[in-house]
């Protein structure tokens, strides 16, 4: 059945539909593989060294913990859209923004997914070039962005199955050689774990903008998380099983996944800012072991090669091409969603803004705190987990809203979002609390008194979407 006959208004295609059991084939283990694989980069290298000497390396940690504590909580509590529903981020946005409103939170979303991309392929391609000079004397750096940043889109446009095989090979690999390059760093400068710690801070940056700054790496994919879990094997127990044993393995993934990996290189990074002074990654290498160990920098040059490449082809390019995909789904697949955000991201040229990362960082998770609280908001507290999938592909259905739009959380949306202007060290919070309370508030007393929302105004209304799911 075609549900797209409103205005040409698209909603429906083979990319973005339900996914059904015969693809939910990723493993608990296979999951949190993946997650390490798309935690271990350099971003939070760079930003914990740029954050010293302003703080502490104590205090640099314990915001990187904290930070990304709060990101693997809700990634786990969003990700139970992807298990309980198997659909993606692009598409239940609908029902928060409307079925044209979700575009702007998915352009959101997608932005800086596709401006990391760009960052990292250069880092990538930076690694590249420096083995390519030291073996062949020959340098092209522009020419190795556009080489490195093409087999990345290669393999995300190969698919979910694609990109959890080649982080199976990055993941351990990348682990191994980040605690091979901390070693190689403290025994050059001499430095031991008592003697990093025991710095103080100079002060000029609050732990509340760190915090901000940690969780800005992935609070981006906070929002996107069931993009991943929609293909997480599901617990098979028939007698309702409780949010817990639906969502074990989501927890799992997402909190050891990322914060174990976030805070290695938040170490190696910090003492990276200790011992040289330098954030850059590839020129701390160069420094460390380029004449005495040329064929271990090479090594560790491959390192950073993977680390970019495992990270961009699941957290930078595969959310950016579902979210251009829900734009016209019809006529535009994964494969050439994945095409244009990567094209995009290299044009955009952000290594221009590489001194700027904790900044970058800060407004991130600033412009997006409003649509997590606006997310959780209508999943728990409205529909309480309760969703029309039915109506989230049928254009002129229940989440039309007002032209398509939904008022509550654009209005919900600005204010929040202008709150980081007057508490920019907390402004995730303020954005979050603000979105939340105005969005509930909004939705109950006044959006569904006018566009009737079943699951939040019916206590009696029951999950179903098997239509949903034979359109798969």
């Amino acid at each position: 059945m075609n549900h797209d006959s409103e205005k040409g208004i698209s909603l429906t295609g083979k990319d973005i539909m339900p996914t059904t059991d015969n693809q939910r084939n990723i493993s608990t283990l296979g999951f949190l593989v993946l997650w390490i694989g798309i935690a271990v980069q350099l971003v939070t290298f760079i930003a914990a060294a740029q954050l010293y000497p302003a703080l502490s390396p104590t205090q640099i940690i314990v915001a990187c913990i904290l930070g990304n504590l709060v990101v693997a909580l809700l990634l786990t509590l969003l990700g139970d859209i992807g298990i309980k529903y198997g659909i993606p981020y692009a598409v239940y946005i609908r029902a928060c923004f409307g079925y044209l409103g979700a575009h702007i939170p998915a352009v959101i979303r997608a932005i800086p997914a596709i401006f990391w991309f760009g960052f990292q392929t250069w880092m990538g391609a930076y690694a590249l070039n420096v083995i390519m000079e030291m073996l062949t004397g020959y340098s092209n750096l522009m020419m190795l962005i556009i080489v490195f940043g093409g087999v990345q889109i290669i393999n995300t446009a190969m698919g979910i199955e694609a990109i959890t095989k080649f982080e199976w090979l990055a993941s351990p690999s990348i682990l191994i050689i980040g605690v091979l390059l901390q070693v190689l760093i403290m025994n050059q400068h001499d430095l031991t774990f008592s003697e990093i710690f025991a710095k103080s801070g100079e002060g000029g940056i609050s732990m509340g903008f760190a915090v901000v700054v940690m969780m800005g790496t992935y609070i981006t994919m906070a929002l996107n998380a069931p993009d991943f879990t929609r293909f997480l094997k599901t617990n098979k127990d028939k007698n309702k099983p409780t949010w817990w044993k639906e969502n074990k393995g989501s927890f799992i993934g997402h909190t050891f996944g990322l914060v174990g990996s976030m805070l290695l290189f938040t170490v190696i990074g910090l003492t990276s800012g200790v011992a040289t002074g330098n954030w850059n990654p590839i020129d701390v290498m160069v420094q460390t072991m380029g004449q005495d160990n040329p064929w271990l920098l090479i090594v560790c040059l491959a390192f950073v090669i993977l680390a970019q490449w495992s990270t961009n082809i699941s957290a930078n390019l595969l959310p950016p091409g579902y979210i251009i995909v829900n734009f016209f789904p019809r006529k535009i697949t994964f494969v050439t969603g994945s095409i244009i955000a990567g094209v995009l991201g290299l044009l955009l040229q952000p290594w221009n803004y590489a001194d700027y990362v904790p900044q970058i960082l800060m407004v991130i998770t600033a412009t997006l705190a409003p649509i997590v609280g606006i997310m959780f908001t209508d999943y728990y507290f409205l529909r309480k987990r309760k969703v029309n999938v039915d109506e989230l592909y049928k254009a002129g259905g229940q989440y039309k809203y007002w032209y398509n739009v939904n008022p509550a959380a654009i209005i919900a949306y600005i204010p929040a979002g202008l709150s980081v202007l007057l508490f920019p060290d907390y402004g995730f919070i303020s954005a979050l609390l603000i979105a939340t309370v105005l969005y509930y508030t909004l939705m109950k007393y006044w959006i569904c008194k006018v566009y009737d929302q079943p699951e939040i105004t019916n206590s009696n209304f029951k999950v179903d979407h098997q239509e949903a799911k034979n359109e798969a």
